[in-house]
């Protein structure tokens, strides 16, 4: 069996990501358009 890998991000991927949700958009919305889970960007926030 193989150990998944979890997925890395920028710190500047971060803070742009966070930056969408406290521009007024939804975390849902945010974390659609960049692509990640919305718990993670949740946990970003």
């Amino acid at each position: 069996m193989t150990k998944a890998t979890r997925a890395r991000y920028t710190l500047e991927f971060k803070q742009e990501a966070v930056r969408l949700v406290e521009s007024g958009q939804s975390i849902a919305a945010a974390a659609r358009s960049v692509g990640v889970a919305e718990q993670t960007l949740f946990n970003w926030v």
